[in-house]
């Protein structure tokens, strides 16, 4: 299914849902840019486990205003978890995530970075994944398979490993961190059950020997999905120190505005 186009207008953004072509068919993506001429970076926003929900939304119309063209797809293909607000709604969640087809998610991930290119306002050169959670994963591996990325803003990517591989979850992402060429930006709460001590030494570990360049941001206090308002896992500090710190960090190597 694909959702019914709609175009917001604001004094200096359009935030618009798009058909997105994709490798095996078409998906809708919320499509988020400047009204002033390009051209301009842009980001390929990966979204949480619920899917495009109005966080998510409001995360593309900010980066828009600070001057990047942003485009989330739906790797749901319109059906994700029937409430996309509801992020207490843990079995729900956990069942739309688990079935996902990751080979498949991530195509569309990679495939709207595509989109990204062959507009006419966007600086090829100049484009990052972002992701948070599922989402944040997905954009993990689009900065291992996409070597002409400019940057990665990963908030706590969910799945480092599977549980098992299949055709659905073909390969463990932590096992592609060797061939990221671009600076990264790994942000985490030092109570996420996703990342215990071990985990997150490992993923340290790989950096450090596969020579990445990434930056491992870790803020006190915070579990999982910490970005997540309203939710059970909400943490304020750590939300506004991560945005701070991850939009820092896209202006510095993408040359947009600084929040």
């Amino acid at each position: 299914m694909v959702t019914r186009p709609t175009t917001d207008r604001y004094d200096d953004i359009v935030v618009e849902t798009i058909t997105l072509p994709v490798r095996d068919g078409l998906t809708s993506a919320v499509l988020c840019w400047p009204l002033a001429g390009g051209p301009h970076p842009a980001v390929a926003i990966g979204a949480e486990g619920t899917g495009i929900n109005s966080f998510i939304r409001r995360l593309g119309a900010t980066l828009a205003h600070l001057g990047y063209v942003v485009i989330v797809p739906d790797y749901y293909r319109g059906a994700g978890p029937p409430d996309p607000e509801a992020y207490d709604d843990f079995d729900t969640l956990m069942s739309h995530i688990n079935a996902l087809d990751f080979g498949r998610a991530v195509h569309d991930l990679l495939d709207a970075i595509e989109f990204l290119h062959a507009r006419d306002d966007v600086d090829g050169s100049r484009v990052a994944s972002w992701g948070y959670c599922t989402g944040g994963t997905l954009a993990l591996f689009a900065a291992c398979l996409r070597p002409d990325l400019a940057a990665a803003v990963l908030f706590y990517p969910s799945q480092p490993r599977f549980d098992m591989l299949d055709a659905k979850k073909p390969v463990h992402v932590v096992d592609l961190l060797w061939n990221i060429p671009c600076p990264v930006l790994f942000i985490v709460g030092d109570q996420d059950v996703v990342y215990p001590p071990e985990q997150l030494t490992d993923v340290r570990r790989r950096f450090e020997e596969w020579g990445v360049n990434a930056t491992i941001a870790e803020y006190p206090g915070a579990g999982h999905a910490f970005n997540a308002h309203g939710s059970s896992l909400y943490h304020q500090e750590a939300d506004e120190r991560s945005w701070e710190d991850a939009a820092s960090f896209l202006a510095a190597h993408l040359g947009g505005s600084a929040p």
